[in-house]
């Protein structure tokens, strides 16, 4: 869906999602502030990605021009991964008003919540300064946050299961759609399902930007899926928790998109490029290099190390091979070479499954070359 509705449009939430691409797109009425964005195709300012923020207590504000707070328009609408709202809730760090915004409402917007504090909403056609709007937004964080607890560990809970994250080993094998769906049955995360809007794409604005082209450059680009001539359901809400349950129905519909506990940082993380990733490549607030890439040098430290002793292992073979070629009428040589050969690869063996130590493995080596 290319045209968003016009009304209503500093009051709600919209979503939409590319399953194809792995993507998910949404406008929201957000206040922006010292959040960096980038654009997705220099030529087209209508997609953006947004990058994490600053750490908010370090805004300048101003308590003498007074404006009109108006949410952005949300015609501008932002791109992430599919499920990457849903993942940033999980992780939020709700501890206190500033933690909240740096981890979560920067990108997404307190507009979610609004319905614990309607009175700040009210002063939309007021004048006031920079002061006193972060006032009202810590105010809503006060407000919320024992709703905003709940909803993080109710969804926390659901994704445990559903994704065996909990050792819950007696169903896996189920599928995640069932365990979902049985789960929210059971459950009172079921109410989530709620007060969401399903607004329905039609062929009326593709009509409108390709009915000049040829019905064979049509059918061409249909096959080819351009993103141009698909619809796009877009669902809307004013609820930060419909919107949560929403991405997540969608997720556990997709069978390459499990979600998983980061190895290092213990954060959720939904896997780049293969199911089996260990470490999340999630930004921090403080800069520094993701797990993915401490995770990497780890490994590559480790494999160095392996290397080392994989090395000396292979020399101290050959030499012993080339004794035991030369000397196939003795024996004691052929004996000896058999038996070491059998407790060398017993302990290179156990040092690949953590029982051995490199240390011990690479002294034993050296004691009996």
């Amino acid at each position: 869906m290319r045209e968003l509705p016009r009304a209503n449009i500093s009051e709600d939430f919209y979503m939409w999602f590319d399953l194809e691409e792995k993507k998910e797109h949404y406008a929201t009425p957000l206040y922006l502030y010292q959040v960096k964005r980038d654009r997705i195709n220099p030529s087209d300012e209508t997609k953006l990605y947004l990058k994490l923020k600053k750490d908010i207590s370090k805004v300048k504000t101003g308590k003498d021009k007074e404006i009109i707070r108006h949410p952005s328009t949300i015609y501008i609408h932002y791109v992430e991964s599919l499920g990457a709202m849903l993942i940033n809730f999980l992780n939020a760090d709700f501890t206190n008003y500033e933690t909240a915004y740096n981890t979560f409402f920067y990108a997404y917007g307190f507009e979610l919540i609004k319905e614990y504090v309607p009175y700040i909403y009210s002063k939309n056609d007021e004048f006031i300064t920079d002061i006193e709007f972060m006032d009202m937004l810590e105010d809503i964080y006060n407000t919320s946050l024992d709703d905003l607890l709940e909803w993080q560990e109710n969804f926390r809970k659901c994704v445990d299961f559903v994704y065996n994250l909990n050792g819950n080993e007696e169903y896996e094998e189920q599928s995640i759609y069932s365990k979902f769906v049985a789960y929210t049955i059971k459950n009172d995360i079921y109410t989530y399902s709620q007060d969401v809007e399903v607004i329905l794409d039609n062929y009326i604005n593709i009509h409108n930007r390709h009915r000049n082209e040829s019905i064979e450059h049509l059918m061409k680009g249909i096959e080819d899926k351009d993103p141009n001539l698909e619809l796009y359901n877009v669902y809307t809400s004013t609820k930060l928790r419909s919107i949560c349950f929403t991405i997540l129905d969608q997720l556990v519909r997709q069978e390459n998109l499990p979600i998983k506990t980061c190895q290092i940082c213990g954060r959720y993380f939904i896997p780049t490029f293969r199911q089996n990733e260990i470490y999340c490549d999630l930004a921090n607030v403080d800069q520094s290099p993701s797990c993915k890439e401490k995770g990497a040098n780890e490994q590559y430290k480790k494999n160095l190390e392996n290397n080392q002793t994989q090395a000396l292992y292979r020399r101290i073979y050959r030499q012993k091979f080339m004794i035991a070629q030369r000397n196939k009428e003795s024996k004691t040589i052929q004996k000896d070479f058999e038996q070491w050969k059998k407790e060398a690869k017993d302990k290179i063996n156990k040092m690949k499954k953590n029982k051995l130590t490199e240390d011990e493995v690479y002294k034993w080596l050296v004691e009996n070359k």
